[in-house]
């Protein structure tokens, strides 16, 4: 399984128990740096502290499954 499916089979509810739907994941390589990125959205709009809640939300749950074995940013976004 990759590892976007990995994480938003675990992230989705999590991300729908904050009022949230999840958009997308994406894990990249922007030059040397490898990103795991969750996607959200919600009816008028997602603001920094949707993303700051979720973002402690899925952070430890990631560190406990680890999924990624090399080093990675994690960063929670509005879907727009």
């Amino acid at each position: 399984m990759k590892i976007t499916d990995q994480v938003a089979a675990f992230a989705q509810p999590i991300v729908e128990e904050n009022g949230c739907t999840l958009w997308d994941v994406e894990y990249v390589r922007e030059g040397s740096e490898r990103f795991l990125r969750l996607y959200i959205d919600k009816d008028g709009g997602v603001d920094i502290d949707d993303c700051e809640r979720i973002h402690r939300a899925v952070d430890p749950i990631l560190d406990e499954r680890d999924p990624i074995p090399e080093s990675y940013h994690f960063e929670v976004c509005s879907a727009g």
